[in-house]
């Protein structure tokens, strides 16, 4: 009788094992590389935390600090009195209760307009910033990652905007750092000419003819594609002899992707979400 169980226990724990064995086998390849090499991708939270916040403003940028992300992105328009204010769109229907180019409004008058109303009632006191009250903001939050500037020039010309975002963040030593990035490659131009050393970024969206415009181009030294042309073309990323940040990974399969082909960083509008997701990744 005790024969007979010894032979059953030895049975079910060889069948046990077999399965174990079998199960590891079929670990995908990005979950043994993810816990066999650590990532160094940067995290950019996009228009600050875009997803919980009302993007472009200090309640957004305050809680990507929060959060722990590597980098912030946001974008500068000049208004009509020449002062540098933070918003993505040309006009401010979409991100504020006014309406109106900003560059043939004053400053005073896209001040009176909320910009955090239309996310939600918590919000309606925040404002359009300047530039310089982001980076005040930054310094009072003891930032020290990387903050990624985009100039908005590739609808409407803003003469000297490359300048005067220049002085700004050559004006004095900062605890961060700061990049540039820009669809308008003559913007770019223009800021390598000012800053020689300063980091340069080619934004596109799926144009090859693009990225090669970006390769060749000697002061450009990163390459910012949409997502999707990173992921279609994932088997010629390691060829490419500039560093990529896409943008905009926003779920765990496209945050693990940019982690997986160990991309320079990429924007995304959860920055929490890929906060946790990389820690997760670099777990031992």
């Amino acid at each position: 009788m005790f024969t007979g169980i010894k032979k059953w226990y030895r049975r079910t724990w060889e069948a046990r094992k077999s399965r174990r064995a079998k199960l590891q086998a079929k670990i995908s390849p990005r979950l043994q590389k993810m816990f066999a090499t650590p990532t160094e991708t940067l995290i950019f939270a996009h228009r600050g935390s875009k997803s919980n916040r009302p993007e472009n403003t200090l309640a957004s940028f305050a809680e990507a600090v929060r959060v722990g992300t590597d980098g912030i992105e946001l974008d500068v328009h000049l208004t009509h009195d020449q002062k540098l204010v933070v918003i993505h769109d040309e006009t401010l229907e979409r991100t504020t209760n006014g309406s109106g180019l900003v560059r043939e409004l004053t400053f005073e008058k896209i001040r009176s307009y909320s910009a955090g109303a239309w996310f939600s009632d918590r919000y309606k006191r925040e404002k359009i910033p300047l530039l310089s009250e982001v980076l005040e903001l930054l310094c009072e939050l003891d930032f020290k990652g990387v903050l990624n500037i985009e100039i908005k020039t590739d609808k409407y010309p803003y003469p000297n905007i490359e300048q005067i975002t220049s002085e700004l963040m050559t004006s004095q030593n900062w605890p961060f750092s700061h990049i540039y990035c820009s669809f308008n490659i003559q913007s770019l131009q223009t800021l390598s000419q000012l800053e020689p050393e300063v980091e340069l970024c080619l934004l596109m969206s799926t144009s090859d003819k693009k990225i090669q415009q970006g390769l060749a181009a000697d002061f450009i030294t990163h390459l910012h594609p949409r997502l999707d042309w990173a992921q279609k073309n994932a088997k010629k990323l390691p060829q490419i002899p500039k560093p990529l940040r896409p943008w905009t990974p926003n779920n765990d399969a496209d945050i693990h992707f940019a982690f997986d082909h160990h991309l320079a960083g990429f924007m995304t509008d959860y920055p929490e979400l890929a906060v946790r997701i990389k820690q997760m990744y670099n777990q031992k």
